[in-house]
């Protein structure tokens, strides 16, 4: 019997996890150490790969062939290159690279050895992740030879196995405080016994414990540079290393020494927690704003949350969980392992969606009242010829169909019309945003496309447009010109091209040691 898998890919660390014979999640260690979670790091050279935590030992010696935070990258036209040592803009002359997705799929290819048989499983991305991101997570699946049940949010997966718990009572409105290494996602959802309905979600794809990391480093070069004149090279992914172990000692302890390598030999570098702390703090009041933008949206307030679930290794930090306690008036839920709620989580729901023949008894018993009712984090919209408000000139703008924190699955038409006399097509495009935004330098275009009209016909002909949205963030889109029936119809979703299937190649030709 095929297993039910849930994945977890994360910036700094990445896990698999299954749900055993009663139907519970469980993680599956390392075949390498017995450990539960894996680096997201890999280490290259000749076609033959290093995955996880030895992949790290190279960054000393080797850091340009050691890669590290692929996730923020995923939406990003980004390529690694090997010689420069660091993530560049592909224009296609690079030589010796890998994309984003190339590396997430090695690093899935690696997970996928910690068990047997996985064909098919559901995968984490933060609710914050725009199409190109969640595309290039399912390309980096498809290489690693996985098919994806569905796409699930890292905070609603994290609920999910919150309201799952024997002997962790959540109930009522909960807030989801999701700090990762790479992203951080704040999410409001009412939680019913094992039924999680998803109110709104807030994030940043770029904050988390990686930005922890440098603001220590910074600290290692400041004190460097002020006993030997001469600064440390922060690129060198060494120092982000050494400043890690900092961040995770001064996590249980006031202070700390760390013996670093610079251009003028070593150097024992002493770092307190209050300068950790004070370093920063610009990125917890960043969270801070998140959630009171998530506290509006949802129109509540911290006297209205019943409780507040920690996700993520960042979390960890004393001055997160001091600053939170603060801001919401009640200390975090504990005994939960906040690296492994996403996994377990995503498992889960794994187990929802697979058909009912494959799972046992106990497994059907344990899912029996697990609901999930999620949210569309994003607008979406088309562009089109609008009279501008303000000088009442037709303009294109930004309009939009599906609105942010609608209910998914959802679906919805809006009727557009024709410009002028004959027009023969019309420009069918997609827009994503985080924001209600009209002005089209502000949003996403993530499809052009045309629906072709038949000739010799008057203006303001009828043009209806559907945006359909599901659970796993497919969307398909229907514009149909009324009267002829012509239709253009796009399913975004990851595309069969030659391009990706030579992508494919190169990655089969790695050996994963």
């Amino acid at each position: 019997m095929a297993k039910v898998i849930g994945i977890d890919l994360g910036t700094t660390f990445s896990a698999i996890a299954s749900l055993d014979d009663m139907g519970n999640p469980e993680v599956l260690p390392s075949i390498d150490d017995n450990r539960k979670i894996t680096a997201s790091a890999i280490y290259i050279n000749d076609k033959k790969v290093i995955v996880g935590d030895k992949a790290l030992n190279f960054l000393a010696k080797e850091p340009n062939k050691v890669i590290t935070q692929t996730k923020r990258e995923m939406e990003n036209n980004m390529v690694y290159s090997i010689p420069d040592g660091k993530w560049l803009k592909n224009e296609g002359q690079i030589k010796d690279c890998y994309t984003p997705a190339q590396v997430s799929s090695l690093i899935l290819k690696k997970l996928k050895d910690y068990t047997s048989d996985v064909s098919k499983a559901v995968i984490t991305v933060p609710a914050m992740f725009a199409e190109e991101a969640r595309q290039a997570t399912l390309d980096a699946a498809k290489m690693a030879e996985i098919e994806v049940i569905e796409l699930i949010n890292e905070p609603t997966a994290a609920v999910l196995h919150y309201a799952s718990l024997p002997g962790v009572e959540i109930g009522g409105r909960v807030m989801i405080y999701d700090l990762g290494g790479g992203t951080f996602d704040v999410t409001i959802a009412e939680v019913k016994n094992k039924k999680v309905d998803v109110i709104t979600s807030r994030g940043d794809k770029y904050l988390g414990g990686k930005d922890f990391d440098l603001e220590i480093a910074k600290l290692f070069n400041k004190k460097y540079k002020l006993q030997h004149n001469t600064e440390l090279d922060l690129n060198n992914k060494y120092y982000i290393q050494k400043a890690e172990e900092v961040k995770k000692i001064l996590s249980v302890k006031d202070k700390t020494r760390m013996n670093i390598q610079g251009p003028k030999g070593e150097m024992e570098i002493e770092i307190s927690r209050e300068e950790f702390e004070e370093a920063i703090q610009t990125y917890i009041e960043k969270t801070k704003m998140l959630i009171e933008e998530v506290m509006e949206a949802s129109g509540m307030n911290p006297k209205r949350i019943n409780q507040v679930l920690l996700v993520g290794g960042s979390t960890r930090v004393p001055a997160v969980i001091k600053s939170l306690t603060k801001l919401m008036g009640k200390p975090p839920v504990k005994g939960v392992n906040v690296d492994e709620a996403v996994v377990c989580g995503a498992a889960i729901y794994a187990g929802l969606k697979t058909e009912n023949k494959s799972l046992n008894e106990k497994q059907k018993e344990a899912l029996s009242q697990v609901e999930l009712t999620d949210v569309c984090n994003f607008y979406m919209g088309t562009l089109a010829n609008v009279a501008d408000p303000r000088t009442g000139q037709q303009v294109v703008m930004n309009t939009i169909i599906i609105n942010r924190d609608a209910k998914l699955p959802v679906s919805v038409t809006k009727r557009y019309v024709t410009i002028y006399e004959n027009q023969t097509a019309i420009d069918c495009s997609v827009t994503q945003s985080e924001g209600e935004e009209n002005n089209r330098e502000f949003v996403n275009i993530i499809h052009n496309g045309q629906l072709q009209l038949p000739p010799n016909r008057p203006a303001n002909q009828p043009i209806d447009i559907t945006y359909s949205y599901d659970v796993s963030g497919k969307i398909h889109c229907l514009f149909t010109d009324v009267e002829s029936g012509n239709k253009h119809e796009i399913e975004l979703k990851p595309n069969s091209t030659k391009e990706l299937d030579d992508t494919k190649k190169i990655v089969d030709e790695i050996v994963i040691e």
